[in-house]
């Protein structure tokens, strides 16, 4: 992925998946799980990455450990799960994961973690020294046809005002804290080999009402570049419509 990254020019394999435990087989349904308009923007992100989404499932009355479903709307609008893998115990689960999980995760969660430590699919996948799949904050899709124009990262700090908040700072990690330079590989890909703008969002516990913003140009293993080397710190305001003005103005460029 890094090389790919770096020159956009070959195809990496994109896995769209989504993750549920449940207690019995009736509760398998998709309004039990997220609302129609909801599976539809899924599916549109997945149709426009060219990847099926994926389904993965526990049930805790199941005899298999884990199920993957391909979640499709048929001809009719109606969302439907079909059998893909079935998986009896945890080696063939990380057989599988590990077959599509390329890029290793040297950062620790954060936000996720409190979540994810209540999983069984995190249990498992961290017993054999494994992570979970990256993970992208949002897309803006195109109404009238369903495409991704514009990808979208938020980063928050628990210490710094968004005023003097800069993810840049950190790409190289801290004492305590990994780097991201991982963390920015996928988003920098699906960017450069879509021709999509990468909107960056900084926000702060430490001032809730600012909000922080600018575009993303892309990465090298040392350092984040923005887009006419602005960074966030000088776009901040407390008036959210004028964010939105500026993701429209990024959409409408590319577009």
């Amino acid at each position: 992925m890094i090389s790919s990254t770096m020159s956009s020019t070959a195809n990496i394999p994109i896995h769209c998946l989504e993750a549920i435990e449940y207690d019995t087989e009736d509760e398998l349904t998709p309004t039990n799980i997220f609302t129609q308009d909801e599976w539809e923007k899924k599916i549109n992100i997945a149709n426009f990455f060219n990847a099926k989404l994926l389904l993965l499932t526990h049930c805790t009355a199941d005899k298999s450990l884990f199920r993957t479903y391909s979640v499709v709307s048929n001809p009719e609008g109606q969302i439907t799960f079909t059998l893909v893998n079935d998986f009896p115990n945890e080696a063939s689960f990380i057989e599988w994961w590990a077959s599509i999980k390329k890029l290793a995760q040297t950062k620790a969660t954060v936000e996720a973690r409190p979540r994810q430590a209540e999983t069984i699919f995190d249990g498992v996948i961290e017993k054999y020294g494994l992570s979970w799949g990256g993970n992208i904050d949002g897309f803006v899709l195109k109404g009238d046809v369903g495409s991704v124009v514009l990808i979208l990262e938020l980063r928050q700090s628990r210490r710094t005002l968004v005023s003097k908040y800069d993810p840049a700072n950190y790409f190289l990690g801290t004492t305590t804290k990994g780097g991201d330079f991982k963390t920015w590989l996928p988003l920098v890909y699906l960017k450069k080999a879509y021709n999509l703008p990468l909107a960056l969002i900084t926000l702060s516990t430490k001032s809730p009402d600012e909000i922080g913003y600018t575009e993303v140009r892309g990465i090298n293993t040392q350092r984040l570049f923005y887009v006419d080397n602005i960074s966030p710190i000088i776009n901040v305001t407390k008036d959210f419509k004028r964010v939105v003005t500026w993701l429209n103005d990024l959409i409408e460029r590319i577009n």
